[in-house]
C-alpha cells in the first residue's frame, strides 16, 4: 500500500489506477491457476476467451499510458 501511495504522490491518477488494476489481474489469474488449478477443469474455450481479455486490459492499460505520453509531448 505504501508503494500505492507513492505512485499516486508522483504519477497522474489516470495512468496509476489502470496499472494498479492490470497487476492486479495479472495476480490474480496467476494465483487462481497455482492454487485452485483452475485451467485443469476449463475447456479450450474458456481458457482462450480468459487470455483474450486478459490482453485487453493490458492492451488498454498500455494504449492509456502511450496516450498520456503523447498528451504532455504536445504541450
Amino acid at each position: 500500500m505504501n508503494y500505492l501511495n507513492k505512485a499516486f504522490d508522483t504519477f497522474n491518477t489516470a495512468v496509476v489506477s489502470p496499472i494498479y488494476h492490470a497487476i492486479f489481474t495479472t495476480l490474480t489469474i496467476l494465483a487462481s491457476v497455482i492454487m485452485f488449478k483452475d485451467w485443469d477443469r476449463q475447456n479450450t474455450t474458456q481458457i482462450f476467451t480468459e487470455i483474450c481479455g486478459f490482453v485487453t486490459i493490458l492492451s488498454g492499460t498500455f494504449l492509456l499510458h502511450k496516450t498520456k505520453e503523447t498528451v504532455e509531448g504536445i504541450y
